[in-house]
């Protein structure tokens, strides 16, 4: 969907409307917005899933600040600019969870080559591959793509967060059974 001239001006029009509160402006600003900000996104990001996570963040961010929006500025360049700080700040977000995980990991596994070393990681590894094996294939595929960054399940964003939360808690589940404790 391209926008050209009068639909920029269409755009503008319109969420400066529902900055003033008229509620029939919503539909138009969603229907325009919405492919925008996800093409701009997958175009930034690479991914169409994370585009649509971002996207929808981005929306509700928008819907919630129209009220400050200066009607003198472009509401599209508005609008992207709030989406472009969304996905830096998911982006940064995550490099923060990945560091911490990383770091409690490494606590957890000793990185010298003794032999009780190699034994601990070798008992950890055979632990997780018991504890993914036991898991539903659905379960499997969602942690494995999400630890990867690999191929997602053909479904929306917010289904695979839902469905790796899922996964999470059933291998956790999992790991309590077989392991007692799911903490390093």
């Amino acid at each position: 969907m391209q926008l050209d001239d009068v639909g920029r001006a269409e755009l503008n029009r319109n969420l400066t409307a529902l900055a003033d509160g008229e509620r029939h402006a919503f539909d138009p600003v969603y229907r325009t917005l919405w492919p925008l900000l996800v093409r701009f996104i997958a175009a930034t990001s690479g991914d169409r899933a994370l585009a649509e996570e971002i996207a929808q963040r981005a929306m509700l961010k928008i819907l919630t600040k129209v009220a400050t929006f200066d009607p003198s500025r472009d509401a599209l360049a508005w609008s992207l600019a709030i989406a472009f700080n969304e996905y830096r700040s998911f982006r940064r977000k995550r490099s923060h969870a990945t560091c911490d995980l990383q770091e409690s990991v490494a606590l957890a596994i000793p990185e010298h080559d003794t032999p009780e070393a190699i034994a601990m990681r070798d008992n950890l590894h055979e632990a997780v591959r018991e504890v993914l094996a036991a898991l539903r294939p659905t379960d499997r595929e969602a942690i494995v793509a999400a630890i990867h960054a690999g191929q997602r399940p053909p479904v929306s964003a917010a289904a695979f967060r839902k469905r790796l939360q899922r996964a999470i808690a059933n291998a956790r589940q999992l790991w309590k059974r077989h392991y007692d404790d799911d903490r390093p």
